[in-house]
């Protein structure tokens, strides 16, 4: 069998077999690789809150607006006493400005002019509603219409007349007022 010509040693890769067979030169102390840096673990980004979402949302704060409103409005409603009661229906009305008021307050980004319309619509809204709701039900548990054996309109006929009627009360508009108060209440943006 024919031998293979040997193939010429290129003298920089023999340096290195060289010094290692002579133990008098001394190699370059190797350096071991870094181990690797450790990662922080990335939390997964979760899907935001139904609160996050609606202060996302343009239109976020005026749905809460008009649903803390109209369902607190109904729930109070029960309560409007059948003969008028100035006390009663302040503090009915009380209750509905904070809700509504805070409501905004807590889902809007800003407190500017949006958010202060938001809480007055919704606030005068919902005042309304409880208001001539719980006085048409109110009517159907008086006395005079008992004595006669007549039946008075009851609460789904009462909404519907509050749903019916224009809200254009003072005590509404003073009460949205106060509402747009709450939400706006603190120091400009660009006071700050």
């Amino acid at each position: 069998m024919p031998r293979k010509p040997a193939q010429p040693v290129d003298p920089e890769d023999a340096a290195p077999l060289e010094a290692a067979a002579d133990p008098a030169v001394e190699l370059p102390p190797t350096v071991p690789p870094a181990p690797p840096a450790p990662t922080e673990a990335i939390p997964a980004a979760g899907a935001p809150s139904v609160l996050e979402r609606m202060r996302r949302n343009r239109m976020g704060s005026l749905v809460a607006a008009l649903v803390v409103g109209i369902a607190v409005g109904l729930l109070l409603a029960v309560l409007v006493p059948s003969e008028p009661n100035l006390y009663a229906m302040v503090v009915l009305g009380a209750l509905i400005t904070a809700a509504v008021g805070f409501t905004v307050r807590y889902l809007s980004r800003s407190r500017a002019i949006g958010a202060q319309a938001v809480a007055f619509v919704g606030t005068v809204v919902g005042i309304h509603v409880m208001a001539v709701t719980g006085a048409v039900d109110g009517i159907g548990a008086g006395r005079l219409l008992d004595m006669i054996g007549l039946d008075g309109p009851g609460f789904d006929d009462a909404l519907l007349a509050a749903l019916a009627t224009p809200a254009v009360s003072t005590g509404g508009v003073l009460a949205g007022l106060v509402a747009a108060i709450i939400a706006g209440w603190g120091p400009r943006e660009d006071d700050s």
